[in-house]
């Protein structure tokens, strides 16, 4: 059971998209109830943006109307495209429920109580791809408002609710919880991966025999680059005892692919580390527009629900995962030649021309494409909207779309080098003295042994799957 009442983090929001029941703690309906009584004052005694007047290009017509909310919503709920899977929307109704639990929305209290319902119910409603530009995920929200008072239909059994008036339909709306929720899940599995990338480069390392100099404490401050103490300290924990023949380096200077690798993978673990920051600040944040700031007793108009951090922080993510790829490739390419392995060429059998693992570098060198495709920028974008009402959008949606195809092709490209460092591995018979090395090593036993031409299609579905194990190595 996991409690949201405005001070959630990553980790709730993943484990709620994963199944997780929730629960609204009573203290927290309270403070919504007093922020919506204080909003429904306040609204009535200034202009208020969405309650007393329309919204977008339309923010100069006075609305002296309760059905306005109702119509709001229904003209708002617009998505199109493929649907979202069921992790994501959960995700963005664990972020929505937490948010609204901060209090600035002035939304009235009985959403709390229906978001828990439709979660614990998994009872959800059915999201698109496409309305977002970052500047608040209308669309998905709108049509989840109407999914809980009866008007779509759910993919459960769920109780409608009353239709809603003024008082909570754009206050509901207002927010970039599915973008968000996205980012969360994004976050939890590039940080399993990149916890798993250190595994399969010690694995690599081992078998090359790599010089671990650039793993020793001066190498590590001569860096002086964000996070390769983090990756250095990994590597080494994962390799303990010096690797190489006779217990030393094969090489005085390796190719970048080992020796760059705690720099390379330092900045991308420092990147991620701000992205986390970033989506942890959104996720406990009150961001509707207008804000009801309880102390001041006031309305706020404003545009803090504009995500340029979060695009910003998205989209450095992506391209510092980009920039580690090429080394990837590197070690891929040393684990299929001879004069780095001392065997057959792509850790073939041995058959006179076998092909081994040489097929594998392609399938990675098409996940580097799709890994450097998914790193364009998406806050190089703007788009004008409503009338010049609203002429920038920060695209945050799709940066998120594209750090979710980019985890798909990091994935597969760990994978493909995973293959050939166990192959090489066990061709050389290693035996591992390390003992974190060996679990690993012993958890990619389920790949197959066989060296003979054939198809590896199941091989690298295998390894994808290794991966999340060796996370936790």
């Amino acid at each position: 059971m996991i409690e949201l009442a405005g001070n959630a983090r990553l980790a709730d929001v993943v484990a709620v998209a994963d199944g997780a029941a929730v629960r609204v703690p009573g203290a927290a309906v309270e403070a919504v109830s007093r922020a919506h009584a204080l909003a429904r004052r306040l609204s009535a005694e200034v202009p208020t943006y969405g309650r007393t007047t329309g919204v977008g290009a339309n923010k100069t017509a006075l609305v002296d109307d309760d059905a306005h909310g109702l119509r709001l919503l229904r003209s708002h709920a617009v998505d199109a495209g493929e649907e979202l899977p069921a992790r994501a929307v959960r995700a963005m109704l664990a972020v929505r429920l937490n948010q609204l639990c901060v209090t600035g929305s002035g939304a009235d209290p009985m959403v709390l109580r229906a978001l828990e319902r439709m979660l614990n119910a998994n009872a959800l409603p059915t999201v698109r791809a496409h309305s977002s530009i970052g500047t608040g995920d209308l669309g998905a929200l709108a049509g989840t408002a109407l999914t809980l008072m009866g008007e779509r239909p759910a993919t459960g059994p769920l109780e409608p609710m009353a239709p809603w008036s003024r008082d909570s339909a754009l206050p509901f709306i207002s927010s970039s919880a599915l973008t968000i929720g996205r980012t969360c899940l994004v976050v939890d599995a590039l940080d399993r991966l990149d916890r798993a990338a250190a595994v399969v480069y010690a694995l690599s390392f081992r078998g090359l025999g790599g010089n671990p100099s650039i793993l020793s404490p001066a190498a590590v401050r001569a860096a002086a680059s964000p996070g390769v103490d983090r990756v250095a300290g990994r590597v080494s924990r994962l390799l303990g005892a010096p690797a190489g023949p006779a217990g030393g380096p094969a090489r005085i200077q390796d190719a970048y692919g080992l020796r760059a690798f705690p720099i390379s993978q330092g900045a991308f673990t420092h990147a991620l580390g701000a992205l986390a920051e970033q989506a942890g600040r959104v996720l406990r944040t009150a961001q509707e527009n207008p804000l009801f700031d309880l102390s001041a007793e006031t309305v706020v108009h404003h545009s803090a629900f504009h995500q340029v951090a979060l695009g910003l922080a998205l989209d450095g993510c992506a391209l510092a995962l980009a920039q580690t790829g090429p080394l990837v490739m590197s070690r891929i390419g040393m684990l299929n030649e001879p004069g780095f392995t001392r065997l057959r060429p792509f850790l073939a059998a041995e058959q006179e021309g076998a092909s081994g693992l040489m097929m594998v570098e392609y399938v990675a060198a098409s996940a580097l494409a799709e890994l450097r495709a998914a790193a364009q920028p998406a806050s190089l974008g703007s788009v004008v909207l409503s009338r010049g009402a609203e002429e920038d959008a920060s695209f945050a949606s799709q940066a998120v779309v594209q750090a979710e195809r980019a985890v798909t092709a990091y994935r597969l490209l760990l994978a493909c080098e995973l293959v050939g460092a166990v192959r090489l591995l066990r061709q050389q018979g290693a035996e591992l003295a390390a003992r974190p090395l060996r679990d690993a090593l012993d958890l990619a036993g389920r790949l197959p042994a066989e060296d003979a031409d054939r198809d590896l299609r199941g091989d690298l579905e295998i390894a994808q799957q290794l991966l999340d194990g060796l996370s936790r190595v």
